[in-house]
C-alpha cells in the first residue's frame, strides 16, 4: 500500500514535470517554512505561482489514498501578485495547515490550473511530534486555568437587563406600589379631617382675645370711637353672661346695672361697668368724642376689675365645690 502511494506521487511529479515543459506559461513551486512542528503547532507552505490569466486561475490539493484528513489547513491566502511581463503574473501565496497526528505526514501535491494549462507541486512532509512531557517531576505541571472572563460592555449589561424577567417582575412590583401609593394620597385628601380637640375656653379666655383685637384700632374720627366702645361694651356684656347667666346683651344700660345690683360684685367693680357703659351710650348714640387717653384709662380699668372679679369668682366655685364634695362624702 505504501509503495503504491509513493508510486502515484511519483506518477503525478512526472505529469508535473510534463505539463511544465509544454506549458512553460504556467507553474508552482512550493516550500516549508519548517520541516517539524508540535503537535497543535502551526506551519506554513509558501507558495510561489505563475500563470497566465489571473481570474481565471484554480487551486486545489490532490487527494493521496490516506486521505488529507491528517493536517488541518487553518488559512490560504495571497500575498502579493507582480507582472513579471505581458500577460505572466507571479503569485506570491500561503497556506497555514496543522496537524494533530504524532507522525510524519505527506502534504500532497497542489495542482494550479488554467484554461492555458495546469502545473503540479510537489509533495512536502512534515514531521510532527507530541511534546515532551517531564514525568520525573509532576510538581512543576502547573493546574488549569479558567478561562478568563471577558469584562461586559454597557451594550451587554442593557441586554442582559432587558431580556431577564425579573426585570419585568421588577417593574411589575414598581407599578403596583405606585397604584398603592396614589391610592392612598387620594383617599387621604378626600377624607374629612378628624376634628382637633380644643379645649373649652373660660369666660375671661374669651374676654382677653375680644380686649386683644381691640388694640391697634384706628381712633381718629367719632365712627372709631363709636366702634371701639360698641366693642368693649359687648365684651364686658358677653363676659357676664358667661359667669353670671344671665341675659346680658338684650338689656338696655340701665336694665342691665340694675340687674348687676342683685348680685355679690364689689363696688369697684360695679362703678368701673357702671362708668363704661355710660360713656359708651354718649359715644355710641350722642355721638360724643373722649380722648384717647380716656378711652386707654377707660380699657385699662375694667381689664383689671374683671380680672380681680375673676380671680374671686373661681375662688368661690372652688370653695362650693370642695364644699358639695365633703357633704356627699
Amino acid at each position: 500500500m505504501q509503495r503504491l502511494r509513493h508510486l502515484s506521487i511519483l506518477l503525478l511529479v512526472f505529469v508535473g514535470c510534463c505539463v511544465e515543459l509544454s506549458a512553460q506559461r504556467v507553474s508552482i513551486q512550493t516550500h516549508l517554512d519548517r520541516s517539524e512542528i508540535r503537535i497543535g503547532e502551526r506551519a506554513a507552505v509558501e507558495m510561489t505561482i505563475r500563470t497566465d490569466n489571473l481570474a481565471a486561475t484554480r487551486f486545489h490539493l490532490v487527494e493521496d489514498s490516506t486521505g488529507n484528513e491528517r493536517f488541518r489547513v487553518l488559512e490560504f491566502g495571497a500575498l502579493d501578485t507582480i507582472n513579471v511581463g505581458g500577460t505572466i503574473q507571479e503569485i506570491k501565496a500561503r497556506m497555514i495547515i496543522t496537524s494533530f497526528d504524532s507522525t510524519l505526514i505527506t502534504i500532497p501535491p497542489i495542482v494550479v490550473e488554467t484554461p492555458s494549462g495546469s502545473a503540479v507541486s510537489k509533495p512536502l512532509a512534515l514531521n510532527v511530534v507530541s511534546p515532551e512531557v517531564d514525568l520525573q517531576h509532576p510538581d512543576r505541571f502547573k493546574p488549569i486555568q479558567d478561562p478568563w472572563d471577558e469584562p461586559y460592555t454597557l451594550k451587554d449589561i442593557l441586554i442582559l437587563i432587558w431580556t431577564s424577567w425579573i426585570t419585568y417582575v421588577a417593574i411589575l412590583i414598581a407599578l403596583v406600589l405606585l397604584f398603592i401609593y396614589e391610592y392612598k394620597r387620594r383617599m387621604e385628601y378626600m377624607k374629612e379631617p378628624e376634628p382637633v380637640y380644643q379645649p373649652p375656653t373660660t369666660a375671661f379666655e374669651t374676654f382677653l382675645t375680644q380686649l386683644e383685637a381691640l388694640k391697634g384700632m384706628r381712633l381718629e374720627e367719632q365712627v372709631d370711637f363709636k366702634v371701639y366702645y360698641t366693642s368693649l361694651t359687648s365684651a364686658v356684656r358677653s363676659y357676664l353672661v358667661q359667669v353670671l347667666h344671665f341675659d346680658a346683651l338684650e338689656k338696655t344700660t340701665d336694665e342691665l346695672l340694675e340687674a348687676l345690683h342683685t348680685y355679690s360684685l364689689n363696688s369697684d367693680y360695679l362703678r368701673t361697668i357702671e362708668e363704661l357703659m355710660r360713656v359708651g351710650d354718649f359715644v355710641k348714640f350722642a355721638k360724643s368724642l373722649p380722648l384717647r387717653s380716656e378711652v386707654e384709662q377707660a380699657t385699662r380699668s375694667i381689664y383689671e376689675q374683671t380680672k380681680a372679679f375673676h380671680l374671686a369668682w373661681l375662688a368661690q366655685q372652688e370653695k362650693a365645690a370642695t364644699a358639695g364634695k365633703e357633704v356627699a362624702e
